[in-house]
């Protein structure tokens, strides 16, 4: 009898030994086998003159697009070959106001670039992208979640976070 009670009084103990919270376990693992690691970002900031866009069809100004909302993270990863990138993963929305009224509903489309310069202000990595979306009678947000912007910097002697982001809209 007395046994049995301490076996099952050590199986107990050996269970909420080795129990523990979740997110301690989950931490541990990324922490092992993750290949990414958190890093400082760079300032991001919009180009003088381009931080905003507006669209005039018919000889009359229709709309402005501006940048809504800038997200972004930055991490370090490790390639198999031991190499070191650096990377920035950016989520970017819209805002469109629409100044006239629109009576030709249709695709409209607007180009921007987003660039990042070291800190002698030399251009590392310059991207153009292409939105377009439905016009609408009323302000309207474009969000972009469907798509993350990466921007790789490989072998960096610098810290990223040294470097400055860039984002105007072109004009067509």
């Amino acid at each position: 009898m007395y046994i049995k009670h301490l076996l099952l009084f050590i199986l107990f103990l050996f269970t909420m030994s080795c129990s523990g919270p979740s997110s301690k376990i989950i931490e541990l693992h990324e922490e092992v086998f993750n290949d990414k690691q958190s890093i400082l970002c760079p300032n991001i900031s919009f180009i003088e003159g381009l931080d905003k866009l507006i669209v005039a069809l018919e000889k009359k100004e229709t709309y402005k697009i501006r940048f809504h909302e800038v997200k972004w993270i930055c991490y370090t990863k490790l390639s198999e070959d031991r190499n070191q990138t650096d990377n920035i993963d950016l989520s970017v929305s819209f805002k469109v106001d629409y100044i006239d009224d629109i009576n030709n509903y249709k695709a409209e489309k607007f180009t921007f670039i987003v660039a990042l310069l070291n800190k002698n202000n030399e251009i590392i990595s310059k991207k153009k992208f292409s939105r377009s979306f439905l016009n609408n009678s009323k302000s309207e947000i474009i969000s972009n979640n469907d798509t993350l912007i990466n921007i790789k910097v490989n072998n960096s002697n610098d810290a990223i976070y040294d470097h400055r982001l860039l984002l105007g809209f072109m004009k067509n």
